[in-house]
């Protein structure tokens, strides 16, 4: 028996579903505003134009470590941008292409309703689609620039091509052409966006799984789907590998270090995400907590998702139910590969990342998978009532929480990051060394296309003793081109008096490089004020600002007198010594091979690689704190270094963490 074909209503269905898919998708981009999320400013923004614009002899660092991602999934941005396509069209263009995951979303809820009394149950496998398709990461995500959603939809499909290669019901051999069309899918997806590289194992060990009648049609299956997907993951990510490796000696730069080791970076491996439960307990709270109003439990911003409850308990259900009635009737080839598909990923997701954006191929089909699971344990009425409860519920926390859901965003303008520049910074090539969390590498498609960018002080700081010092210095000394400072506008918003004055609050930072403020005055650069015909958008779907538009404040620099630079170096040693026994002490805090010290007016901020969302604050004093560097910003207080040795309230380390969450 063959692969089953596809029926003249379906395909109707299919392309019903599709309008419907666009226009919601369309509508929650355009009410939500212009895109402005921190990625979106810090990296995607700049990777997108790195693929028309030649960037890595010019720039280091320039949008920190993110910067050196995989520029195609940013391409169309980039590419619509430098048309002079308003951010408006460049967003609904975007929606519709996001739009195809629910497209495939539909074609899986057909498949995962093989073999089960929901076949031909045309209602209830609407409410299966529903349940995925309500997933808040996909609403918070629609129409962004976040290259999640692009990537997610050809998983999604190379995982329905992959199914529908197998006979609908029955034993038979997979279709060539339809699982080497599966494979091209979800190994572009992995080479596009490296993080999808789960998926595509979790569909070949699905394959090893599946039972089929002849041992060497299993093998070929899976030696011919591993294969495509090897060969379309190498296509879409080895001319961007190769371009890393020969300019820092790394194919992934600055991503597994610790293995490549090139000499411009630490030789550490950078953290993925903190989402990853970290015992057992937090692992079996996980569903609950993520239907909770709470940032950072699975998702940067709150986004409450009643299902992976439900799902947790129908499993539960399905598995006690299976245990006194055993299955005689074989599976549908179809259904056993997307279930052993989800299982599989799931495990490896939860593993790895544990990050909603990154598993939202999971999420959306978290919801089918729900409803098959429930299908198997109650009556066809009660399946209703219960697919229909979770709808209504979760269709009311989207009502509630529709504009707290999406990332950063404002009002719709005529183009993205449309900076009034001072002229000569247009005009002329410069080198600019940018300090901030949220870099300010999107100047680069803006000002003059010959000049440099560099993020000195970051979420990865580079400091004058390390990987990576030697190209700070080599731009810091690039002849015939002025250097400028770029930072972040809110320093100047601290509630340190200090921070005023962005030239007094790293002036001293900036002596250890051997640099100081020019005399003339800095320039606070925002963007542009918004046209008035983008006003009737944001009027009509009352949009307002969500989070800070970026501003900056641009400084010229000169080189500092010899016994300024000399202070600050002297200074800087004396800190490191006293920090030592510290850093002995708390490895999982302070790894010794990643540190970070950047000085600004009277403190000292230390910072490791081992743990991107905790850093040290010390003051000339000696007090230090520790403080979480993601809402809600907590400090604690934890006592005091000094030249004699370490006196803390508490010394060991492990017992910061638990004060700081509490």
């Amino acid at each position: 028996m063959g692969p089953a074909r596809v029926a003249p209503a379906s395909l109707i269905a299919l392309g019903g579903v599709a309008l419907l898919s666009v226009a919601a998708s369309v509508l929650r981009t355009v009410a939500g505003g212009q895109d402005l999320n921190f990625d979106l400013v810090a990296y995607h923004f700049y990777t997108g134009h790195s693929l028309f614009q030649e960037r890595l002899a010019l720039d280091f660092m320039a949008a920190g470590g993110q910067g050196y991602q995989p520029p195609l999934p940013y391409a169309l941005l980039a590419a619509l941008d430098r048309a002079g396509v308003p951010p408006l069209a460049s967003a609904v263009l975007h929606a519709c292409l996001h739009a195809l995951n629910l497209v495939a979303l539909l074609v899986l809820a057909r498949q995962l309703s093989r073999g089960t009394p929901a076949e031909g149950d045309r209602l209830l496998v609407a409410l299966f689609w529903l349940a995925g398709a309500i997933a808040p990461v996909y609403w918070s995500l629609v129409g962004t620039s976040f290259a999640d959603l692009p990537t997610s939809a050809l998983v999604l499909g190379g995982l329905a091509f992959a199914a529908a290669s197998l006979p609908a019901h029955g034993a038979g051999a997979a279709a060539p052409g339809r699982l080497a069309l599966g494979a091209l899918l979800a190994g572009a997806a992995a080479g596009l966006r490296p993080h999808n590289g789960i998926f595509v194992v979790a569909i070949a060990g699905a394959l090893l799984l599946l039972r089929f009648p002849d041992r060497k049609e299993k093998l070929r299956a899976f030696a011919l789907f591993g294969g495509v997907a090897a060969a379309a993951g190498l296509v879409c990510l080895a001319p961007h590998a190769w371009s890393l490796y020969r300019h820092f000696g790394n194919p992934v730069f600055p991503f597994f270090n610790g293995v490549f080791r090139s000499p411009d970076f630490l030789p550490v491996d950078l953290p993925l995400t903190g989402f990853v439960p970290s015992s057992l307990i937090e692992l079996l709270a996980l569903p609950l907590r993520m239907a909770t109003y709470r940032q950072w439990v699975y998702a940067e911003v709150p986004l409450p998702d009643v299902r992976p409850a439900v799902l947790a308990a129908a499993a539960l259900a399905a598995a006690l139910v299976w245990t006194y009635r055993r299955q005689t009737a074989p599976p549908s080839p179809q259904r056993s590969l997307v279930m052993l598909f989800f299982a599989l990923a799931l495990l490896l997701w939860l593993a790895t990342s544990a990050n909603g954006r990154y598993g939202v191929a999971l999420l959306l089909l978290a919801g089918p998978v729900c409803g098959v699971l429930l299908q198997r344990v109650l009556p066809r009425r009660y399946v209703l009532a219960a697919l229909g409860g979770i709808l209504l519920w979760q269709g009311a926390l989207h009502e509630t929480f529709f504009k707290q859901s999406r990332y950063a965003s404002g009002h719709w303008s005529g183009r993205y990051f449309d900076w009034n520049l001072p002229p000569e910074l247009v005009r002329e090539p410069a080198t600019y060394l940018s300090f901030g969390f949220q870099t300010a590498s999107s100047l680069a498609a803006r000002v003059h296309p010959a000049s440099r960018h560099l993020n000195l002080v970051g979420q990865v700081s580079i400091d004058i003793d390390q990987p990576g010092a030697r190209r700070v210095r080599q731009m810091i000394d690039a002849p015939d081109l002025p250097l400028y400072g770029v930072f972040d506008f809110y320093y100047t918003q601290q509630q340190d008096p200090a921070a005023r004055s962005i030239k007094r609050y790293f002036a001293e930072h900036l002596q250890r490089w051997g640099l100081d403020f020019a005399e003339q005055p800095c320039s606070l650069v925002a963007f542009r004020d918004v046209p008035v015909e983008w006003h009737r958008v944001d009027i009509f779907f009352s949009i307002y600002p969500r989070g800070n538009p970026p501003r900056l404040i641009v400084c010229a620099l000169r080189p500092a007198a010899a016994r300024d630079r000399e202070a600050a170096l002297e200074r800087y040693r004396r800190f490191e010594r006293t920090l030592g026994p510290l850093l002995v002490a708390c490895p999982r805090l302070l790894d010794p091979r990643s540190i970070s010290i950047v000085r600004v007016h009277g403190q000292w901020l230390v910072s490791s690689l081992a743990t991107l969302e905790y850093r040290l604050e010390v003051d000339d004093e000696g007090n230090f704190a520790m403080q979480m560097m993601r809402p809600p910003y907590a400090i604690a207080r934890l006592g005091k270094l000094g030249a004699g040795g370490v006196a803390t309230y508490d010394a060991d380390c492990a017992t910061w963490f638990a004060r700081l969450a509490r």
